[in-house]
């Protein structure tokens, strides 16, 4: 038992005092400043968790409380407003209040996850790193609010390092799961593929082994999603359908962002999604990183094609990107504290931003 609480102490510490200094942040920046960007334009008394619900969280609430009644919800996977729902019942607590709550659980449960995979594939004092660099990401904050990326971080990373342990249907299945809450998490079955295929030596024989059956279970899982589509609306391809309906800058790239006039902060979304791009890169240079590469190249090569407006939070859920920097880090004492410390410091300044109801989403 007390080596189990010596494994978890750091990402445990962690989590507590990044939390509560966000939480600080947001409730003395409301306290101070009452002024909201958009309706209702004033807070409505003391900052609390639903300080964490703005923008989509907004529509994964609707989802919670009615169902998918408009086609347009689609475009929003379901397992985030299904366990909202599922809290709010048992606890009583408001929905809002209950998704960011599970926002916290899963921020709390990734980093541990993160920070064993990160150790056995590096060392302790890279893994803590690392996880410093995840945590202090300028968009991190966005797990700790009522979205789905902190599921999407705690699911893909289980399902690595169940892999990594030759679990493989269960980590099959914690990727179908991961699915339910953002359909890119799929992409992680590339890593799943690789490590298949390395532990059995590569080649053909390898695709035919009996595990690779295992690969068939996210898509399966996930697809239960387009099966209730399929049933409600008469069409399993809606929540594709529907980014023509307002979503048009949802589902923009890099592309389309060189060629047309955006808002500012998209062009910082832009600039800091180099940071896990780079980390993305250097996954190359080592042979026992690969495993991870093979899940954070594509990842990233995805939202910079089709995730223009949201890519600043979506690149922080790009977590394998954070091990070489991390490890890059670790051996440059002088420049890891400034760094993250930065880093934090503007992630401060985002949630300011942010619980203010400016369009940081």
């Amino acid at each position: 038992m007390r080596e189990v609480g010596a494994a978890i102490a750091f990402p445990v510490g962690l989590f507590v005092f990044s939390r509560l200094s966000l939480f600080l942040i947001a409730r003395v920046s409301l306290v101070l400043e009452t002024r909201l960007y958009r309706p209702p334009f004033k807070y409505p008394g003391l900052a609390g968790l639903e300080a964490f619900c703005w923008w989509d969280c907004g529509w994964y609430t609707g989802i919670a409380q009615a169902g998918y009644t408009r086609a347009q919800a689609t475009n929003f996977f379901p397992l985030l407003p299904l366990l909202g729902r599922m809290v709010h019942e048992l606890t009583g607590l408001s929905i809002p209040v209950a998704l960011v709550g599970i926002a916290q659980v899963a921020g709390l449960l990734a980093l541990v996850v993160l920070h064993r995979l990160f150790r056995e594939l590096e060392g302790e004092e890279e893994a803590r790193t690392a996880l410093l660099l995840f945590t202090a990401y300028p968009f991190a904050f966005f797990h700790s609010a009522g979205y789905p990326e902190s599921l999407m971080v705690l699911l893909t990373a289980l399902a690595v390092a169940l892999s990594l342990r030759g679990r493989h249907g269960w980590a099959g299945l914690s990727l179908g799961v991961a699915g339910l809450a953002r359909h890119l998490s799929l992409l992680a079955g590339f890593s799943l593929l690789y490590q298949q295929l390395r532990s059995r030596g590569g080649g053909v024989r390898a695709l035919l082994h009996r595990d690779v059956l295992a690969l068939l279970i996210p898509p399966l899982l996930t697809s239960l999603y387009f099966l209730y589509l399929w049933r409600t609306f008469g069409d399993p391809q809606l929540w594709w359908k529907v980014r023509a309906q307002g979503w048009g800058g949802a589902w923009a790239g890099l592309g389309d962002w060189l060629r047309g006039k955006w808002a500012p902060e998209v062009g910082l979304y832009v600039v800091v999604s180099c940071i896990p791009g780079v980390g993305a890169l250097l996954l190359l240079r080592q042979r026992r990183w690969w495993v991870l590469a093979a899940f954070a190249l594509p990842l990233m090569l995805v939202l910079w094609t089709v995730g223009l407006v949201g890519l600043g939070r979506y690149s922080a859920a790009v977590w394998p990107a954070f091990l070489p920097l991390g490890a890059w880090l670790a051996r440059r004492p002088a420049l890891r504290d400034p760094i993250i410390l930065g880093c934090a410091l503007f992630q401060g300044m985002l949630v300011y931003f942010f619980v203010h109801s400016y369009p940081i989403n």
